[in-house]
């Protein structure tokens, strides 16, 4: 009787063992810990559209992500890709199921669609520096596009929103594996930003970054217009000109500077009384996004 006990928690182990390294053989890629099907449930449900949960390591933190893709993955065409820079700190507008909305319908466009929690939030490990170590969460979901098999590595586009623009910025300058850029809303002097909000300033920057003066050179490193010479990418700039977050003289500052710099392929749109996401003209902004991604794919 002991003896089959033993066999019987042998075969449990082994069975368990096993279905463990099955699934994570099952993730689209080694850099993927865990993904998890989103579809048909009451947060997400799409019958053209395919959206994962997943978790990635970035600097040895455990950072959720998702995967967005049409159902035409399913063949052996390989997709344009577009990695999403989600915008707010910590946990202020992370990515939640309002969100999932979104991604349906950029990768209902014909894009696989990649997006992160970043880190120092509830769903992941450490500290969020508002453009700190943090880009580099965005930095490994490149790494990951590029290695998916369904995705076309050679054209991979970011999107970024408010401090998602900050961070796409930041992200041109530090890599050349992306084709082109489109930005809504993003903040460009951070300096500028501190004295247009001071409640922002106090409440975030402070907090996250440290204070403007002894940490000058950090808001240096997240403010473009002080580089924009390092932007080597196509960018498209879109901000409104009622952004009651991200003053648009940020906007106007980046464009005049590229303006002079003599930037070959860029294109910027004020729009007169936008908001800060361009949500009162949700139908232009999407067009302008799709139509820079679609002129910039090889």
């Amino acid at each position: 009787m002991k003896r089959t006990t033993q066999v019987l928690t042998s075969v449990v182990i082994i069975l368990i063992f096993f279905s463990c390294k099955r699934e994570e053989v099952n993730t689209f890629n080694s850099q993927i810990t865990s993904q998890e099907l989103l579809n048909k449930t009451e947060a997400f449900s799409s019958e053209t559209v395919d959206l994962y949960k997943i978790n990635y390591k970035s600097n040895g933190l455990n950072i959720e992500g998702f995967i967005a893709k049409p159902e035409q993955h399913n063949t052996n065409t390989k997709l344009p890709a577009i990695i999403f820079c989600r915008g707010g700190n910590k946990d202020f507008r992370a990515i939640t199921e309002n969100s999932y909305k979104y991604f349906n319908f950029l990768a209902s466009q014909g894009y696989v669609v990649l997006a992160s929690q970043l880190r120092g939030n509830k769903p992941s490990e450490g500290i969020d520096e508002f453009g700190g170590n943090d880009v580099n969460d965005i930095l490994k979901l490149i790494s990951i596009a590029k290695e998916l098999n369904f995705v076309e590595a050679k054209n991979i586009h970011i999107l970024g929103y408010s401090r998602g623009g900050m961070n796409a910025y930041q992200v041109s300058k530090l890599t050349d594996d992306i084709n082109s850029i489109a930005v809504v809303g993003a903040p460009t002097n951070l300096f500028k930003g501190a004295k247009f909000r001071n409640e922002m300033y106090h409440k975030v920057m402070k907090p996250l970054i440290g204070d403007s003066i002894q940490f000058r050179e950090e808001y240096i490193k997240r403010s473009s217009v002080f580089w924009h010479d390092k932007i080597n990418e196509p960018i498209l700039i879109l901000h409104g000109s009622n952004d009651s977050k991200v003053v648009v003289d940020e906007a106007q500052q980046i464009i005049d500077s590229l303006i002079v710099s003599n930037k070959q392929d860029f294109k910027f749109k004020i729009f007169e009384g936008g908001n800060h996401g361009l949500s009162n003209y949700n139908q232009e902004r999407n067009d302008l996004i799709f139509n820079w991604f679609k002129t910039h794919n090889k």
